[in-house]
């Protein structure tokens, strides 16, 4: 589903990745494990294309990544989340992202409020995201990141800023997703545990 091929990613003279080779199959949760600057974020970022490679090949589907084809299969929760609307509501922004993934408007509307109950943030899609807290904001990304139903599902520590119940809700949606792929960003011994693989980045 994801293969990952010599990937190398420099900025300026810094080397952040080198040589990563990944392959990970439907239903794997592989944890991205090492400290904040190791080069995780990079990773994720490389295959959801919005950075490109120094060197080597990420493809998701035998699609290369940023295509479109390869963008329609991934959903991605990021760190330092800044693309949603801050003036409009938590149910309103999922709605917006969702026309990009539904050709039916009323499929759209189903599945936003379908997550919005899955995840029980419904208190959390009422208020608007400048008045939402990082914790409430990642758990945005989180929904936004499941609208689709994307075969590969990048999620950037996306357990940082969440308490337990919210950390329970997000891995029971995993786990209602077999067929989902999933690369995790993450430090916390938790998230690990619960993953099949580790890939360590030293500082």
């Amino acid at each position: 589903m994801l293969s990952i091929e010599s990937l190398n990613r420099r900025f300026g003279r810094r080397e952040v990745v080198r040589s990563l080779d990944l392959a990970v199959e439907p239903g794997q949760r592989i944890a991205l494990w090492g400290p904040n600057g190791s080069g995780k974020s990079t990773v994720l970022r490389c295959v959801a294309g919005t950075l490109v490679p120094s060197a080597g090949s990420v493809r998701i589907g035998g699609h290369q990544a940023g295509e479109l084809a390869a963008r329609r299969l991934v959903g991605a929760s990021l760190s330092q989340e800044r693309s949603f609307y801050l003036r409009l509501s938590g149910r309103t922004n999922l709605l917006f992202f969702a026309r990009m993934r539904y050709d039916n408007r009323r499929e759209g509307v189903r599945s936003v409020d379908a997550l919005i109950e899955e995840l029980e943030i419904a208190d959390i899609a009422a208020q608007r995201v400048d008045r939402c807290s990082t914790g409430m904001v990642q758990q945005l990304g989180i929904a936004r990141a499941l609208l689709g139903d994307p075969v590969v599902l990048l999620l950037d520590e996306p357990t940082r800023s969440l308490d337990a119940e919210a950390r329970g809700r997000l891995w029971s949606a995993l786990e209602r997703r077999p067929h989902a792929a999933a690369l995790i960003a993450t430090h916390l011994d938790e998230d690990l545990k619960l993953c099949d693989e580790r890939v360590s980045f030293p500082v």
